[in-house]
C-alpha cells in the first residue's frame, strides 16, 4: 500500500494516510506522480465545506498535465472524518478565478459535505489517514487552523 505525510510544520505535527489505489487508480497515480517532490502549500479553513482543511496544489505544467479535468472515480459529495478528497475546478468555475484550482481536502470531522456556492461538486475520494491516532492529531491542527488561521503544510511520500 502507497502512503504519504502530511506534516505541519508550525505545530510540528505529522499525519499518515493511505491512498486508495483499488478505488481510484487514476487519481492516486497522478497525485503519486505530483509529490514525487515534496509540495509545500499554505493552507487554510474550509469556508463552506464543513470541517476541513483545504490545500491548493500549485499551478504548474505536472500538476495541470496529471490532474486537469480527471476521469470521475470513488467520488463523494459526503466525506468522512479522515478522508481525502482530490477536488478540480476549471479556469472561471469558482469565484471567477481565472487558473484552474486542484484542491487537495483534508477532512477531520463529520457532517461535512461538498456544497459550494455554484452548487454540489463532488470529489474524488483518494485516500484515508492510516490510525486513529493519526486522525486525532488531523483534528487537533483543523480546529488549530480554524481558530487561528492558515499554516504552512508539506506532502510528501512515506
Amino acid at each position: 500500500m502507497k502512503q504519504f505525510i502530511v506534516e505541519f510544520p508550525e505545530g510540528n505535527h505529522v499525519v499518515k494516510y493511505d491512498l486508495l489505489f483499488d478505488k481510484a487508480p487514476e487519481t492516486c497515480e497522478a497525485f503519486w506522480k505530483v509529490i514525487e517532490e515534496p509540495v509545500e502549500i499554505t493552507v487554510k479553513h474550509a469556508m463552506y465545506t464543513g470541517k476541513e482543511i483545504s490545500a491548493q496544489l500549485p499551478t504548474n505544467e505536472k500538476v495541470k498535465e496529471l490532474l486537469y479535468k480527471p476521469n470521475p472515480e470513488n467520488l463523494t459529495c459526503f466525506p468522512l472524518p479522515g478522508d481525502v478528497l482530490f477536488t478540480f475546478m476549471p479556469e472561471y468555475a469558482f469565484g471567477g478565478a481565472p487558473v484552474p484550482i486542484y484542491d487537495i481536502g483534508l477532512f477531520y470531522g463529520r457532517d461535512a459535505r461538498t456544497f459550494f456556492p455554484m452548487g454540489w461538486l463532488p470529489g474524488h475520494l483518494m485516500a484515508q489517514v492510516s490510525s486513529q491516532e493519526d486522525l486525532e492529531i488531523l483534528q487537533a491542527v483543523g480546529q488549530e487552523i480554524s481558530k487561528n488561521g492558515q499554516q504552512t503544510m508539506v506532502i510528501r511520500r512515506a
